[in-house]
């Protein structure tokens, strides 16, 4: 999990915040959040801001939509909220059931490849283009590129070896060899002042959220608050069943045991998270290597958070972990999360579509577009073809919502 700490920072810098902050935030929130698991649920499953929930926040919320990080905080916050209460009534499977299984892939098949572009874009592997061309090839005589493209090549090789830690060990290496390599007349990596350092207190975005964006402008934000609820529902539960099924702590019908303590700490580390600075915090899947190791209980989250704390006197270091480092961790991550079209059943076109559809609208426009339009076209094909006794009702009531939203706007 360490590559959030390098990663996180440099996606939602994008957005305006300090990067050197974010790096303390970032820490703290999987310190914090992984004891929180360990001691509420006991189960060895850590928590960190969430890769996707990042990318949303600041690509699609600030960039996109032009809404201040403050309010986007406010958003996560809300979000968090909600999910709490969803939780403790009960009644998140309801909203689970609102996407059919082809669309809850096709959010993370989608966010997997906005992310893997934004590590590309990052590598300069592309460029913008003039029209009709959206992108074309990049400088792939920059240093800097050069770099990345070895350190992608190098982490893959490391990954298909089953090397633990493979994505860090690339972070590392490109970050090293960076120091003799210049691009744009000065080494890729700048060496640091110093190793160590006692934190610095980061008051620019600790409790800077703006709570009061959600009722102040309800029609910019309904659209990223239901994305933040539903990502942060679907890769929660995801990720929580599967990691427990590994464990061996789910039921027969293999979902986790207590579900309510486990979705209760991953509600109040997304509340938390808004309020230290950062984006969702949530349940990682990288969790399985403790348990592969022989994690079975909550001692493992609660080591996970101890090492997370000390990393803080790490940040010097962590700091001049350059893009061309970072690129290729995007790309990996992003691939990874992409795996997951090949749980799509394509031979229904009903299904298939507006999951393909969602799928490519992601990276093309934003992340809550592509979700949002995806879904409004699983409802219309299905009642389209007489289906209509098929959709959920809350899918319809959530389509008829977005419709409505697409029309004021």
């Amino acid at each position: 999990m360490a590559y959030i700490l390098a990663v996180n920072p440099a996606i939602l810098s994008e957005a305006g915040m300090p990067a050197s902050e974010l790096i303390v935030v970032t820490a703290i929130a999987a310190a914090v959040f992984s004891i929180l698991m360990g001691l509420i649920a006991n189960i060895p499953i850590a928590q960190a801001p969430g890769m996707g929930a990042n990318a949303l926040f600041a690509y699609t919320l600030v960039l996109s939509q032009g809404i201040p990080w403050q309010s986007a905080l406010g958003l996560v916050f809300w979000s968090g909220v909600i999910f709490l209460l969803l939780t403790v009534l009960g009644i998140r499977q309801i909203l689970l059931n609102a996407f059919p299984p082809a669309l809850r892939y096709s959010l993370t098949v989608g966010i997997g490849l906005f992310i893997a572009f934004i590590g590309v874009k990052n590598a300069g592997l592309v460029a913008a283009a003039d029209a009709p061309l959206l992108i074309t090839i990049g400088d792939l005589k920059n240093n800097a590129t050069t770099l990345s493209v070895f350190g992608l090549v190098v982490t893959v090789a490391l990954l298909r070896l089953r090397v633990p830690g493979a994505i860090l060990i690339g972070i590392a290496l490109v970050t090293s060899v960076g120091i003799f390599i210049s691009s744009a007349g000065e080494s890729v990596t700048q060496l640091p002042k110093r190793i160590l350092a006692l934190p610095s207190f980061p008051d620019e975005i600790f409790m800077q959220l703006d709570i009061s964006f959600l009722w102040r402008e309800f029609d910019r934000a309904l659209p990223g608050l239901l994305t933040l609820i539903f990502l942060d529902l679907f890769s929660s539960l995801v990720a929580l069943n599967a990691m427990c099924q590994r464990a061996g702590l789910a039921d027969e019908m293999g979902s986790m045991k207590n579900p309510v303590r486990g979705l209760s700490a991953d509600a109040l580390a997304t509340i938390g998270a808004a309020m230290l600075g950062t984006s969702t915090t949530n349940v990682y899947a990288e969790s399985a290597a403790g348990i592969e190791s022989g994690g079975r209980t909550g001692v493992t989250a609660i080591v996970v958070g101890l090492l997370f704390a000390a990393s803080i006197f790490f940040s010097p270091l962590i700091a001049i972990v350059p893009t061309a480092a970072t690129s290729p961790a995007l790309i990996i991550i992003g691939v990874l999360m992409f795996s997951e079209v090949r749980r799509i059943e394509f031979n229904d076109m009903a299904y298939a579509a507006p999951a393909v559809l969602t799928i490519f609208l992601m990276p093309l426009t934003s992340i809550s577009d592509g979700m949002a339009i995806g879904l409004i076209a699983y409802v219309c094909i299905m009642i389209m073809s007489g289906a209509i006794r098929e959709i959920h009702w809350l899918s319809v009531l959530l389509a008829l919502t977005l419709i409505t939203y697409y029309a004021i706007q």
